[in-house]
């Protein structure tokens, strides 16, 4: 072999090379898409399906205020709660009792005696916090059963009612949308190649 071709043979070889990792990155991108796009439709889907269980199931938000519900759930917290007939709860429960004119109360059933053949009841409420039961039974026919929680949820719920945090949520997801649809730059496509 002659020192001549060396420069050749190297510059082809880099050719070669250059093509390969092209191609590589180009691949790596077609990859990663449809991965952003499952990802993206996911997160979708996941929003729709809480819009469907808080529409249509009877589902809905309540954020605790105070703490008699600690350590269960702290102050603060966000509860996933399902309307149902007060009879078909039972001891251990923890549901929201609505109030004429008072705020709600969510604290866990300590007994429960049916009231008619509606499906009312009248029930012993007592929070996790508190020594005692609450002062007087509930009387009522429909009650907020309790599914989940967050803790320390109800102050980032309150943010994003509010203006100024809908605005900034707005702004992160359109951030992160166009993050993954951005076009990428190859690797080394901004060296040029020395001739």
């Amino acid at each position: 072999m002659k020192t001549a071709d060396i420069p050749i043979r190297d510059a082809a070889v880099a050719q070669i090379r250059s093509a390969t990792a092209t191609r590589d990155v180009g691949a790596a991108r077609e990859r990663t898409r449809p991965t952003t796009v499952a990802a993206l439709a996911g997160l979708v889907l996941v929003a729709i399906t809480v819009a469907i269980a808080v529409a249509g199931f009877g589902v809905s938000l309540v954020r605790l205020a105070t703490g008699s519900m600690t350590p269960t759930y702290p102050t603060d917290s966000v509860l996933v709660v399902r309307s149902v007939r007060a009879a078909d709860v039972g001891v251990g429960d923890i549901v929201t009792v609505s109030r004429d004119g008072l705020v709600p109360i969510t604290h866990r059933v300590v007994a429960v005696t049916p009231v008619g053949a509606s499906g009312g009841a009248e029930l012993v409420l007592r929070g996790d916090a508190n020594t005692a039961d609450d002062p007087e039974p509930y009387q009522v026919a429909r009650v907020g059963l309790v599914l989940g929680g967050i803790p320390f949820g109800g102050s980032v719920l309150v943010a994003l009612q509010s203006p100024v945090g809908l605005g900034v949520a707005t702004v992160v997801v359109c951030g992160l949308l166009l993050w993954a649809w951005w076009p990428r730059r190859e690797p080394g496509a901004h060296v040029r190649e020395s001739s």
